[in-house]
């Protein structure tokens, strides 16, 4: 199959090119211009329907009138002398309150490029609530909620906030007074302006990386540019298919999924890519011309591209027996994006391929002749000569590592410490440093009777059984709602809202107390951002049990099927596993151990699962594949090792040093989160590709020999010709020849 398609492909390229070409530029401005209508920031959407927050906040929203898809901005009022509030002042601020409710943004005067006006309407977003907070302990400020319904994520929704926040101050500069925002679209708003200079570092960073690596592998300038491009073009096609397919079935995503799709893609892309190339110099060294070499060399490569692709979408693809529904969406929409991108490796990349040939490597002429001992050759040669002192080097280090994984801790504090000092953040720390760090997103207990009305007296015993709860800082008069049969109870605890300590006290000691201390005949719910992660912690420990040995049952059936063997992929599933735990370890050294940090994370261990054990059995595939290729071709175990290092070891270790150099620009962002998941995506793929794939999986080859095919063909194969003298001694320290 894949040879026929293959064929067609290189016997009209630029028709192929063509079709890609209409194709991905059309999906890319479905994904541009609808994409913001199907993503949304907010958790709670994705929560297990049965969890107690969610079914908090179904109740907040049908008996108190909240709307889905908010998210609380704390507004900071306080004198411009920074003396105590007056009541006068006092008065300007419960105006100032009444205000935001009907506050609405002014779309002539938000200057953002090629939106239709009633976009700007929906994404902008509006204050669907505004509610006077407590004043300061010194009364030096009093806090106001607002209710913002809005993407906090979207460009046009920031900019409607600062649009908000000249305004308020220009507003109460007459009064003597300043405000400060925090919380929601403030903190993003302000987040996004203060590293700007720095995702642009970043992302240059990430391209020159990718540029400078290829032209240092290739020394062509097409071969730099050329697959970056289109590879960017067909990830941008496959997000808008992901959003196409989201519109249709009316699904929300993540508002990170568009970008991780992105990731995954260049990743992956690049990889296949790459594995194209160095088997076409292979072919074009031998003579062909390039569509003849374009052939062959996809025709080689192809499988190998499918079975690679097709693991990763069988780990995503698990990802759909989530319950926690970020995971649920996710991991189709990715493992969608993926099949895109295996239909371009085998129809577009060979066409690009068949078009350019030898000008892909314009104007080096090194290419046409192959290192005759480069150090891939001598890698090869030492492992196939020692296989068994390499695997135990390595089986030893991956083992060390992994057991510091033993020791991971949980962080859902997404920010983080160390971000830029913005007005959000200030703002934070002013309410902090005299009153609690849960006061500006405070818990929402509701209880729901369902006999007979509720007063504000029959509350207070809950009241006061709250405010003694270890953790809790405050708790506000109860509000009831409409039918009476309801009532709301804000609760401010002593710790961050997504603290492991603020968790801690949600699930134990707050949702005990309300269950306690409910009145007869009344049901109780916790809600609120702390309440919403602790059920979202629960929630993806249960995932994780169940994902990670589907995935591996899938992957691991990917490979018999791929290897025609029951053997390889025993030791390969073992070979990632121990990838996977020891890229863990590392991660937990580095942010827990020496950066200080409370834990990795929350999103870690899955991502580096999903990313690592996927990309590594890709690099993995490429090995085995070309090994049992060698050994059908008749040469002798340790020769069929050598030369499959030789040829093989190059191509991953290219790929893995890009993909790495990719990943590695995630470092530079101010936020925890990106930096863990740059230094852990990027020690990962290259633990992955330089020694697991490159040294790990050809030395247990070498030792279970011909049997690691078995019950296949080229377990029975026998060798033609005795061990050739490239297995002479090599007495060079194992790192030194690699």
């Amino acid at each position: 199959m894949f040879n026929r398609i293959t064929s067609f492909v290189t016997r009209r390229p630029k028709r192929v090119i063509a079709l890609w070409a209409v194709l991905t530029i059309g999906l890319a401005m479905v994904a541009a211009t609808q994409g913001y209508k199907v993503t949304t920031d907010d958790t709670a959407q994705f929560l297990p329907k049965g969890s107690e927050s969610a079914q908090a906040t179904r109740y907040g929203q049908e008996a108190f009138g909240q709307q889905k898809g908010t998210r609380t901005v704390t507004a900071l009022v306080k004198r411009a002398d920074g003396t105590r509030l007056s009541a006068a002042d006092g008065a300007a601020v419960r105006e100032l309150s009444a205000g935001f409710g009907g506050w609405r943004p002014d779309t002539s005067k938000l200057e953002l490029e090629g939106q239709l006006r009633g976009d700007l309407e929906e994404r902008a977003g509006r204050i669907v609530d505004a509610q006077l907070g407590p004043v300061g302990p010194d009364g030096r400020f009093q806090l106001i909620a607002l209710e913002w319904k809005a993407n906090a994520t979207d460009l046009v929704a920031q900019e409607a906030f600062r649009q908000l926040r000249d305004r308020t101050a220009d507003q109460i500069r007459a009064d003597g007074l300043k405000v400060g925002f925090t919380g929601g679209v403030a903190s993003v708003a302000d987040d996004t302006k203060a590293n700007e200079g720095t995702r642009a570092l970043s992302q240059a960073l990430l391209f020159g990386s990718i540029i400078v690596l290829s032209l240092l592998f290739f020394r062509g300038p097409l071969a730099a540019f050329l697959p970056l491009i289109a590879i960017y073009l067909v990830a941008a096609g496959a997000s808008g298919l992901v959003v196409a397919a989201a519109l249709l079935f009316d699904f929300d995503l993540d508002v990170g999924t568009p970008a991780l799709i992105t990731v995954v893609l260049v990743g992956i892309g690049v990889d296949y890519f790459l594995f194209l190339l160095f088997r076409l110099r292979e072919r074009l060294r031998a003579g062909e011309d390039r569509r003849t070499a374009a052939a062959h060399a996809a025709g080689s490569v192809s499988p190998v591209i499918a079975s690679a692709a097709l693991a990763i979408v069988a780990a995503f693809t698990t990802m759909a027996l989530a319950e926690f529904g970020q995971f649920r969406v996710l991991g189709p929409a990715v493992a969608i994006s993926v099949l895109v991108m295996l239909v371009a490796g085998v129809t577009l990349m060979p066409a690009i391929a068949a078009v350019t040939g030898r000008a892909l490597f314009w104007p080096s002429r090194s290419w046409a002749h192959e290192p005759a001992d480069g150090p891939a050759a001598r890698l090869g040669r030492r492992i196939a000569r020692r296989p068994g002192r390499a695997a135990l080097v390595v089986t030893l280090a991956l083992v060390a590592l992994s057991t510091l994984a033993l020791g991971t801790k949980m962080s859902y504090d997404m920010a983080g410490d160390g971000g830029p000092s913005t007005q959000a953040t200030r703002t934070a720390d002013e309410i902090s440093a005299t009153m609690s760090k849960g006061a500006s997103d405070p818990l929402h207990l509701y209880v729901q009777s369902s006999g007979d009305r509720l007063t504000a007296a029959q509350l207070q015993p809950l009241r006061g059984r709250l405010a003694r709860t270890d953790g809790v800082s405050a708790v506000a008069q109860p509000v009831l709602s409409a039918d009476g049969h309801g009532a709301r109870v804000d609760i401010a605890l002593e710790h961050g809202p997504v603290t492991a300590a603020a968790m801690d006290v949600v699930r134990g000691p707050v949702r005990d107390a309300a269950r306690a201390a409910a009145a007869e005949g009344a049901r109780t719910m916790v809600g609120g951002t702390s309440a919403i992660y602790a059920d979202v912690s629960e929630s993806v420990d249960r995932d994780m049990k169940l994902i990670f040995p589907v995935a591996a049952a899938l992957i691991g059936l990917i490979l018999i099927l791929t290897l025609r063997s029951a053997v390889a992929p025993l030791y390969l599933l073992a070979a990632v596993a121990l990838e996977f735990a020891a890229t863990l370890g590392a991660s937990v050294l580095v942010v827990q151990e020496l950066g200080g940090n409370t834990g990795v994370a929350f999103t870690l261990p899955l991502v580096l699962f999903l990313f690592v054990v996927a990309l590594g059995t890709d690099y993995n595939i490429l090995m085995t594949a070309r090994l049992r290729e060698e050994m059908l071709a008749g040469k002798p175990v340790r020769e069929a090792v050598a030369d499959a290092v030789r040829h093989v070891a190059p191509a991953v270790g290219a790929a893995g040093l890009v993909l790495a150099s990719s990943f590695g620009t995630l470092m530079l962002e101010a936020n925890q989160q990106s930096k863990q998941m740059g230094f852990a995506m990027a020690f990962g793929i290259l633990l992955a590709s330089l020694i697991v794939s490159s040294i790990l999986v050809p030395a247990v080859t070498a030792l279970s020999g011909r049997r690691a095919w078995w019950p296949g063909r080229a377990a029975r194969e026998q060798p033609l010709r005795a061990a050739q003298p490239t297995l002479e001694e090599d007495d060079r320290p194992l790192a030194l020849a690699a």
